[in-house]
């Protein structure tokens, strides 16, 4: 009986490793924040014309430019955007120290001493010296360009003005689909007459891009080679 359950708790350890050291499938496909567009996009807005105003605000006019204004509007943003970056990293250190005592007198033995031992020196009886130096360096160069445009949801109005958005564009090729994701707060004076922003002006701007499928699947490394990583330990 003890040793089935020796072999049951090896057994648990044993899973309970191996799903701590498996990488989380990367789900391409799932819109996590489908359900918070969709309340936007199903938003209700006040019509005025039902208290008796003449003015509609239910829809664009021809008065006004038909720019994101209200929950559930669409804005189109344009994505440009370019990072490098380079780093030098180099580090030097000398350290050197000595360390030399003598006896003068030892309560009249140091003469015993130098008689039993030959060796015995009192005017050096410690000598320490040391010598440590280190040279390192390290070189860094990343460069991103993305270039895209996606049209995005406003799901929330500040009372400032200022819209918060959120947009996908998904993209399936060969069976290998791919995922761009934009969120961030924009500024009504900062779209465009066709209802556009850049990207360069949007306030928090959160940008995803990736893939999934056998493509994206076989970049990684498995999850054996993961757990031998973790428990090797040279």
């Amino acid at each position: 009986m003890y040793k089935k359950i020796q072999q049951v708790i090896v057994f648990g350890s044993l899973l309970a490793l191996l799903g701590a050291c498996t990488p989380m499938a990367r789900t391409i496909t799932t819109d996590s924040n489908l359900e918070m567009v969709e309340k936007a996009m199903n938003a209700p807005r006040e019509n005025h014309t039902e208290t008796g105003s003449l003015w509609n605000n239910t829809g664009a006019t021809i008065f006004a430019d038909p720019k994101a204004n209200a929950v559930g509007d669409l804005v189109t943003v344009l994505v440009s955007e370019k990072a490098s970056a380079t780093r030098n990293l180099g580090t030097k250190k000398n350290k050197n120290s000595s360390h030399k005592t003598a006896v003068t007198a030892a309560l009249g033995y140091e003469a015993s001493l130098s008689a039993k031992n030959p060796n015995f020196n009192p005017s050096s009886a410690l000598d320490l010296s040391n010598s440590k130096s280190f040279d390192g360096s390290g070189q860094t160069t990343n460069s991103d360009t993305l270039t895209a445009s996606v049209t995005s949801v406003v799901t929330e109005v500040f009372p400032n003005g200022n819209m918060r958005i959120i947009g996908r564009r998904q993209l399936t090729i060969n069976n290998q689909p791919q995922a761009l994701t934009f969120s961030g707060v924009i500024r009504p004076m900062d779209i465009a007459a066709d209802n556009s922003v850049p990207s360069s002006k949007v306030a928090q701007a959160i940008i995803s891009y990736g893939g999934g499928g056998d493509l994206a699947s076989v970049a990684h490394e498995g999850w054996l080679g993961q757990t031998l990583d973790v428990l090797w330990p040279f």
